[in-house]
């Protein structure tokens, strides 16, 4: 009786621990190949919904960068980063994880 109430409360504990995690960092648009031609330029440019300033992106988890250039522009993004670098006033973002909006 003992162990089948201890293992009742494990695999409870477990499934409530395991919940889907949904909630991204922010959210924003991908708006397209940066052609400008300077030291710190490139990438794809991202505005971010709530906030001001000069984002890029390089590149995408699974996604070769080849792929991210030909995607249809302007793309709704969601998605957790952090910041890779900074150049020139531009802040290049590393995502961890996103999902793509239609």
């Amino acid at each position: 009786m003992r162990v089948a109430f201890f293992s009742a409360i494990f695999s409870i504990s477990l499934l409530l621990a395991c919940k889907k995690q949904n909630e991204y960092q922010a959210s924003g648009i991908l708006t397209g190949p940066d052609m400008a031609y300077c030291a710190c330029c490139g990438g794809i440019i991202l505005t971010i919904d709530s906030q001001q300033g000069n984002y890029r992106v390089d590149s995408l988890p699974f996604m070769s960068r080849q792929q991210l250039y030909n995607l249809n522009f302007p793309r709704k993004i969601e998605f957790d980063f952090t910041i890779d670098r900074s150049c020139g006033g531009i802040e290049y973002l590393k995502m961890s994880r996103y999902i793509m909006k239609l």
